[in-house]
């Protein structure tokens, strides 16, 4: 019994240095399924302990959006600490596509967070990527889009121009979440010609926002 609890243990502290887990995993889902209680209680922390990458991968193709999109999650903590890893990461799922909007917004922020750090220009297959976005069919995703690339320090006025246009578009919607959103989105890019068709466009819809929103879009546009 003491020699087991030491394997338990032993398993453990090894889970953060290894990726083979197969064998481990099998033999601890049987410790943990088997007759033996005094087996199943280390086993399953032993289990929790190891991270099955494979496991992961088959998850972000599961067809329920919230387990693609948390499992996503879970393999980019897995492997962001290489950045080759990421940008292969990237460029695989963007190819490969998802049904999780979620799980796109958060692809085109670790993009975006990579074009940063790496100084990388609109040049990239990453920014390629967000670009793309802005063509989605789901509006989430447009959005985190256009807001990406708003704030992103590489883009010119001629990158920036096709953000504009679909944050345009978005003024315009009948959802007033969607409008609020897009006005406070499309103000980070304005001059003074900008702020002066944004008061014409928002007036239209002042009336159907509450006091509190109201007061954040003046904020914003001072």
């Amino acid at each position: 019994m003491m020699l087991r609890r030491m394997i338990y243990l032993s398993i453990k502290e090894m889970s953060t240095v290894t990726n083979d887990v197969i064998i481990v995993t099998s033999s601890l889902t049987r410790d943990m399924t088997g007759k033996e209680d005094s087996h199943r209680g280390p086993a399953m922390r032993a289990l929790c302990k190891i991270t099955d990458v494979n496991e992961v991968q088959e998850a972000v193709n599961n067809d329920n959006i919230m387990v693609q999109y948390h499992a996503l999650g879970l393999l980019y903590q897995i492997r962001r600490t290489d950045k080759y890893a990421i940008r292969k990461f990237i460029v695989k799922f963007s190819r490969a596509g998802f049904r999780s909007p979620y799980a796109y917004c958060f692809l085109i922020r670790i993009a975006a967070n990579l074009i940063n750090e790496e100084g990388e220009g609109t040049d990239s297959p990453m920014y390629d990527f967000i670009d793309s976005c802005l063509r989605h069919k789901n509006e989430m995703v447009i959005y985190e889009a256009a807001s990406t690339i708003v704030s992103l320090k590489c883009v010119t006025p001629k990158e920036l121009s096709s953000a504009v246009n679909v944050l345009q578009l978005f003024i315009s919607s009948s959802k007033p979440v969607l409008r609020y959103a897009a006005v406070r989105t499309r103000n980070k890019t304005g001059n003074e010609a900008g702020v002066d068709q944004l008061m014409k466009q928002i007036s239209s819809f002042l009336s159907e926002i509450s006091d509190q929103f109201r007061t954040v879009i003046v904020d914003a546009i001072n």
